[in-house]
């Protein structure tokens, strides 16, 4: 069974913190009150959709219901997108991607067509299991900047250091360390960087509707499927 995508289009939230949560360690505290801290540098991704807006009547409803009954509480993981606010689109652009028909300018049987990058950026360098480095080309890009997500395949990862090599070529380095290995000549999904993940439990999809009000809001917890 693929992977399903959170559709954000019909269910949007209002919040959508995504954020790396350390694995840290302490032990107790000394007499003169030092404690020491381990860490590992693994981090695993968290995510909140707060108060996503449901309107009784509508598609939403349905679509939640769906997606609940689709992956069983924590069972079966979910493809969650990224806001794309902060991304590196190229000033010269609107940000917005061209979509395309077929070859023969005729859309989908659904009257969707296909979407161009608006954000083209791609490996020249491997990277391995649990790497955190990368080499690579911004074909066509803003400015890079540490603190920005991306994701290859269904693995997202965010940028901590960027020294830019050449006009168009860049040293990065990311975490959480990679997932899975990459091929140099990969496309960086920065446009929609996309988490596989799950639900923090098995409760997050249950729905209570406002019986009074046409809206309800509920939230839903996700954690990265590692």
């Amino acid at each position: 069974m693929a992977t399903i995508l959170w559709p954000r289009s019909v269910l949007k939230p209002k919040r959508d913190p995504f954020n790396i949560a350390p694995r840290t360690l302490a032990g107790p505290s000394s007499v003169s009150g030092v404690t020491q801290v381990t860490a590992s540098d693994a981090g695993i991704w968290k995510a909140t959709f707060s108060d996503i807006i449901i309107r009784r009547g509508s598609p939403s409803v349905l679509a939640f219901r769906a997606i609940a009954n689709l992956l069983e509480g924590r069972l079966r993981p979910i493809l969650v997108p990224r806001c794309c606010a902060y991304q590196p689109f190229d000033p010269d652009s609107n940000g917005a991607a061209d979509k395309v028909p077929h070859s023969d300018t005729s859309p989908f049987s659904d009257g969707g067509l296909y979407r161009s990058r608006s954000i083209d950026i791609r490996l020249t360098s491997n990277i391995p299991l649990r790497g955190t480095t990368a080499n690579i080309s911004l074909v066509t890009a803003g400015q890079l900047q540490p603190g920005m997500d991306f994701s290859i395949g269904e693995r997202m990862y965010r940028i901590r250091t960027v020294q830019m090599t050449g006009t168009n070529t860049a040293t990065i380095t990311f975490r959480p360390p990679a997932r899975e290995a990459a091929p140099a000549g990969s496309e960086m999904e920065f446009d929609y960087p996309v988490c596989r993940m799950r639900l923090a439990s098995d409760s997050e999809m249950d729905l209570d509707l406002d019986l009074i009000s046409q809206w309800s809001f509920p939230t839903v917890n996700f954690i990265e499927d590692v």
